[in-house]
C-alpha cells in the first residue's frame, strides 16, 4: 500500500508570490492597536464584598487622608487647679508639725522634773501652788530618814500613787508627797527629819502628771497627723475626680 498523502505546503497562501531573495517571508496581517477611550470598568460592588463590612475606617484616615485627632484642651481651663492638692497636703504637714510640737513640749516638761526650789530640814518656804499643775515634794538623802512635812492654809499633802526617782545635779531625788490646793495661791511648807543626816527637800512637778502630759501629747500628735492625712487624701481624690469630669465636658463641648 502506498501513501499518496503529501506533506503540508509552507509558504504564502494562494494568490501571493513568494518573497524575493533577501526579504523577510510573508506574514499574516496583524490587527492594528486600538487607540482612544478604554471601556469603563464594570459597575457594582467589588468582587470581595463591601470594604466597610468589618467596621468604619480607622481614625488615621483612608486613601492618604489626614488623620483626625481630638481637639486640644487648655489645661488652665480644667478646674479645680492642681494646686488644691498641694494645699491639702500642706494641711497634713501643718497638722503633723503641730502634733510634734505638742509632743515635744510634753517631753520637755518631763525633762524638767528635777526640783528647782530646794530647802533644808526645818526650813520654811513659800510655795506657789496651781491646782491644774500639782507640785510634788522631793527628798534627796544618802540614808533612809523619817520625815514630817506640813503646809499652811487649806492645802493638803498626799502620798503619790508611785514613788519615782530621778537623777539631777549629782543627786537622786525621790518624790514623797503631792500638794493639793483648792485654789491658786502661795502656801508655806516645811519639812523636818529626826535623823542627823544630810537631807535636802525640793519642790518640783508631780511625776504622774508629767507622764500623763507626755501620753496626752502623743495622743494629740497621732490624732492631728491622722486628721491631716485624712484631709489630704480626701482632698486629692476630690480634685482628681472633678478635674477628670471637667476634662470630659471640655472635650465634648470642643
Amino acid at each position: 500500500m502506498t501513501d499518496d498523502s503529501r506533506p503540508p505546503a509552507y509558504g504564502p497562501p494562494p494568490g501571493h508570490e513568494p518573497a524575493p531573495h533577501g526579504q523577510p517571508p510573508w506574514q499574516p496581517p496583524q490587527e492594528p492597536p486600538q487607540y482612544g477611550r478604554q471601556p469603563a470598568p464594570p459597575q457594582g460592588p467589588p468582587p470581595y464584598g463591601d470594604p466597610y463590612q468589618f467596621g468604619p475606617p480607622s481614625q488615621y484616615g483612608q486613601y492618604g487622608q489626614q488623620a483626625q485627632f481630638p481637639p486640644r484642651i487648655d489645661s488652665k481651663a480644667i478646674k479645680p487647679s492642681p494646686w488644691w492638692i498641694a494645699a491639702a497636703w500642706g494641711v497634713f504637714l501643718a497638722c503633723a508639725a503641730a502634733g510634734v510640737v505638742l509632743f515635744m513640749n510634753g517631753v520637755g516638761a518631763g525633762s524638767g522634773l528635777a526640783p528647782r526650789q530646794t530647802f533644808a530640814s526645818g526650813e520654811k518656804i513659800t510655795v506657789t501652788v496651781d491646782p491644774s499643775a500639782r507640785p510634788g515634794v522631793y527628798l534627796a538623802s544618802d540614808t533612809a530618814v523619817t520625815y514630817d512635812c506640813s503646809i499652811s492654809g487649806d492645802a493638803k499633802l498626799a502620798k503619790p500613787s508611785e514613788r519615782r526617782r530621778i537623777e539631777a545635779e549629782a543627786a537622786v531625788w525621790e518624790q514623797i508627797l503631792v500638794i493639793n490646793a483648792p485654789a491658786k495661791g502661795d502656801y508655806e511648807l516645811t519639812c523636818v527629819n529626826d535623823e542627823q543626816a544630810t537631807v535636802r527637800y525640793g519642790i518640783g512637778r508631780d511625776f504622774s502628771s508629767v507622764v500623763a502630759g507626755v501620753a496626752d501629747g502623743m495622743i494629740i500628735m497621732v490624732a492631728l497627723a491622722g486628721a491631716g492625712l485624712l484631709i489630704a487624701v480626701a482632698g486629692t481624690i476630690i480634685v482628681i475626680v472633678r478635674r477628670s469630669g471637667a476634662r470630659k465636658r471640655l472635650a465634648v463641648s470642643g
